[in-house]
Parts: C-alpha cells; sequence; structure tokens
C-alpha cells in the first residue's frame, strides 16, 4: 500500500511530457484527432499498464505466500496510484512542468507519513493499515477527476496557444 503507489506518478505523469516541445505540439495539434482525445488515449494506456504492473506484483506476493485479500489490494493500490498519479498530472497540466507535478505528488506523499488520518481525512493514502477501506472511494474518485480536470486543462490551453 506504501511504496508500490508510486508507481502511478512514474507512469501517469509522462500523458503530456511529448507535448513539452512546441514543435511536437505542433504536430500533433494539426492532426485531426483532438488533443483531448490524445491525451485521453493516453491515460488509458498508462492506467492499463499500472494495472498490468499492480497485477504482476500482487501475483509474486501470492507466489511467496502473503496472506491478503487479491481484489482488496488491488483496488487499493489502484486507487493510491491514479490518485497520486493524477494529482501530479494535475500540477504538470497547469504549469507545463515536470518538475512541479512531481512534486505536489511527492510532497502529499510525504505529508500522510507524518500527519496521518486526522489531518488527511479521507484522501489518506494508507489507511488499510488501520483497516478503513472507504478512503479509497474518494482517493479513486479524486484521482479520476483530477486527470479529467488536467485533461480539460490542457485542451483549453492548447486552444488558447495555437
Amino acid at each position: 500500500e506504501v511504496f508500490l503507489s508510486l508507481t502511478g506518478v512514474i507512469l501517469l505523469m509522462t500523458v503530456f511530457s511529448p507535448d513539452i516541445d512546441r514543435d511536437i505540439r505542433d504536430i500533433i495539434a494539426s492532426k485531426k484527432e483532438s488533443m483531448a482525445a490524445i491525451h485521453l488515449l493516453r491515460i488509458l494506456g498508462a492506467v492499463f499498464f499500472l494495472a498490468a504492473v499492480g497485477i504482476l506484483f500482487l501475483f509474486w506476493m501470492k507466489s511467496g505466500d502473503c496472506q491478503f485479500s487479491f481484489y482488496k489490494m488491488f483496488f487499493c493500490f489502484m486507487a493510491n496510484s491514479i490518485f497520486l498519479g493524477g494529482m501530479g498530472t494535475f500540477f504538470f497540466s497547469l504549469s507545463n512542468q515536470p518538475v512541479l507535478g512531481y512534486m505536489a505528488s511527492i510532497l502529499y506523499f510525504l505529508l500522510n507519513f507524518g500527519s496521518g488520518k486526522k489531518y488527511m481525512g479521507n484522501f489518506f493514502l494508507f489507511s488499510m493499515q488501520y483497516g478503513s477501506f472507504t478512503e479509497k472511494y474518494y482517493l479513486m474518485t479524486g484521482g479520476l477527476v483530477l486527470l479529467l480536470l488536467s485533461v480539460v486543462w490542457r485542451d483549453m490551453m492548447w486552444k488558447r496557444l495555437i
């Protein structure tokens, strides 16, 4: 639940990376497909790859005779990863700087260690350590909303820039 969640930051932050270069952005924008559709396809591919990484890791843990609920742990992994990746992608889309996206995600991750459930509330990343699962629904919803907002913002920004 703790460190595997950072995989979402690594995989989802690359969604807007090809668009940093103005020449590549101009070539992509000149095609008939909208930028939003391209960004959504990139996110979908990253989420599928993220799920594959999670499933492989959980099967590896099962093969080592670890005792856990596979589906709960998979949902926990996906919720945390999509939330952290969505947060990074959102800040990346606002600033066009990937470093700001990485910093926001890692800062939130580190704040969860120090503050705990008391200050993070329903958006506490490590709630399964305390036997609570309801926070994962908030994290999944929040992550999907952040990903959607990042695509909407990025698409609106493209229309102003081009």
